[in-house]
């Protein structure tokens, strides 16, 4: 699942006034005060839904009373860092904030809280090139002369899509095509419904170009509007969602595809309904919503399999990411990493170096350029137990103590090595150090060099070692994602251990040791780093001092 893009705006005390909207309420002026509303860009830990600049640009600040009534309004057309906000003191008021409008006018004649809830974004032919307006309001705020700071959350109007469509080796994918979706939404969050106006039902990204049979097809991004199109209890499954089932104007993938080879002669045409998640801090999948959400970053895998146009199935799973630093790749998890630094499934005229694990980077890594995943080396880098680093020592790495920690900390193997600089030039800290002078092997035991556009082999994260285990290993681990357990087992069962070790011997390397423990490069405490074990019948997450011996490395790099 996944959270989403977000910004903070802090409201204190101050003495200004600036005004852009046309009526505001005109309560007695000793009952004046002012709002500074201070806007820092939140550290970019966050699902990004645009290759776009993450600027706040053309701020505007509407303030109403408990009665809706417009009680003070300002606009800063830069990229602020404060913008002064002239109110008249009143109780149960809602600030509301939008930002990159383009247009101190944007919102002359607004003079009621209705009145904005019912404005809509200028519609578009293209929602690629949407405007990159956000909102965000907090109700329920008493102003007053010394009103206390006020926390304001930004989202975008928009959500991005990207397919991954998968089909059995005797069918070919002839064409796709995004349909129904909107050319416009309303800018106020907490509507429960599109415009009764302006819903185009744009359909667009055709490509009719045929693959070969059994191809995996990567269709999007696209950038979509808001689509409230509602639920249906009968479409309680991924194969009821038709079009029998769905809500009108609901937004839905149209795939062409036909039989090859034995199975040739026979098309067909499937209408994949998006949505599919729960509009929620942590989204969960719920096939009888067919709901758009803003600001959310679906990436929906899709498999069509069968024997022909009478019996062809065809499955549909969108996923979105509930951690809060993650840019989604390209990957696909299972797929090998070759040494020419392309990715694939065949074992035979390539050389293997890695593993794919995970399709969810660090923000800090994609804005490095590694744009697909992550690879698990196929050996340890180390069984000779070094340490961790020097014991009660701060690394400068963010703390991971619980499992939502664990969890969310997918980011402090690169951050230490190629930031902190524990990495093969630093003796201090010998774990990172083995790691990062990992070398690949060939079958024949020649050194294979780095792939081209990688960024180098290092400790990995604890959260990275969780989805080793999730995606490797096969197996759910969603009810452990917000769990206060500082050790314990994430997995209890052999399924998760014997689906990695299948998935690196495979591959040709060598299976994780079972029974012994691994390094991670997250730190818990001055004190102790966590470490995983795979076990013959469980995974389990513990904390070792960092200057305590016996503990293995295998190394990961980013791509």
């Amino acid at each position: 699942m996944m959270k989403r893009i977000s910004y903070l705006l802090y409201i204190v005390s101050a003495l200004a006034f600036v005004s852009s909207c046309s009526t505001i309420d005109d309560t007695p002026a000793d009952n004046a005060a002012t709002l500074t509303v201070k806007i820092a860009q939140q550290d970019p830990k966050t699902v990004v839904t645009r290759s776009v600049t993450e600027t706040i640009r053309n701020v505007n600040i509407l303030v109403f009373n408990a009665q809706g009534n417009l009680i003070g309004s300002a606009y800063n057309d830069s990229a602020p860092t404060s913008v002064s906000v002239p109110v008249r003191t009143s109780n149960g008021c809602t600030v509301c904030a939008i930002a990159n409008t383009g247009s101190s006018s944007y919102f002359d004649g607004i003079s009621t809280l209705t009145e904005l809830k019912a404005r809509t974004s200028t519609a578009v032919n293209d929602p690629t090139a949407m405007a990159d307006i956000m909102y965000g309001e907090k109700p329920s705020v008493d102003i007053t002369g010394s009103t206390v700071a006020q926390n304001i959350t930004l989202k975008r109007l928009y959500s991005k899509y990207t397919f991954t469509i998968t089909p059995s080796s005797d069918i070919a994918i002839t064409g796709y095509q995004l349909c129904n979706v909107p050319n416009e939404c309303y800018i106020a969050s907490g509507n429960t419904s599109n415009p009764s106006t302006g819903f185009a039902g744009l359909s667009f990204g055709a490509v009719t170009t045929p693959v070969y049979a059994g191809t995996v097809v990567n269709a999007g991004p696209y950038y979509i509007y808001e689509n409230l199109a509602g639920t249906s209890s009968a479409s309680n499954a991924p194969e009821l969602r038709t079009t029998t089932n769905a809500p009108a104007g609901s937004s839905y993938l149209l795939i062409t595809a036909k039989g090859t080879g034995y199975y040739a002669g026979w098309t067909s045409t499937y209408r994949v309904y998006l949505g599919g998640v729960t509009n929620a801090a942590s989204p969960v999948v719920d096939y009888t919503n067919f709901n758009i959400n803003r600001d959310f970053n679906y990436q929906c895998n899709i498999a069509i399999s069968g024997s022909g146009a009478n019996d062809v199935r065809v499955t549909y799973s969108p996923t979105t990411s509930t951690r809060t630093n993650v840019y989604f790749g390209d990957a696909t998890v299972g797929n090998y990493l070759y040494s020419d630094g392309t990715t694939g499934t065949t074992t035979s005229g390539k050389t293997i170096v890695g593993i794919v694990f995970s399709n969810q980077l660090s923000s800090a890594e994609y804005n490095a350029g590694y744009k697909h995943g992550y690879a698990l080396a196929l050996t340890d880098a180390s069984v000779n137990g070094p340490t961790w680093g020097p014991y009660a020592s701060d690394a400068g790495l963010t703390k991971a103590n619980t499992f939502v920690g664990y969890y969310n900390d997918i980011i402090s193997g690169y951050y230490g090595t190629f930031t902190r600089g524990y990495n093969k030039s630093n003796g201090s800290y010998p774990a990172w150090q083995i790691a990062n002078s990992y070398i690949a092997k060939d079958k024949s035991n020649n050194n294979v060099a780095l792939p081209a556009g990688t960024s180098g082999w290092y400790l990995p994260s604890v959260g990275q070692w969780w989805d080793i285990c999730a995606n490797l290993g096969k197996v759910d681990l969603s009810s452990q994602q917000s769990s206060s357990s500082a050790t314990g087992y994430v997995y209890s069962g052999s399924t998760a251990t014997t689906n990695v070790n299948k998935a690196i011997t495979d591959a040709g390397g060598t299976a994780l040791t079972p029974s012994y423990y691994y390094w991670s490069a997250s730190e818990y405490s001055i004190y102790n780093a966590p470490i995983v074990i795979f076990n013959l019948s469980n995974v389990y997450f513990e904390t070792n001092h960092k200057n305590d011996m016996g503990c293995y490395v295998r190394a990961v790099l980013a791509f």
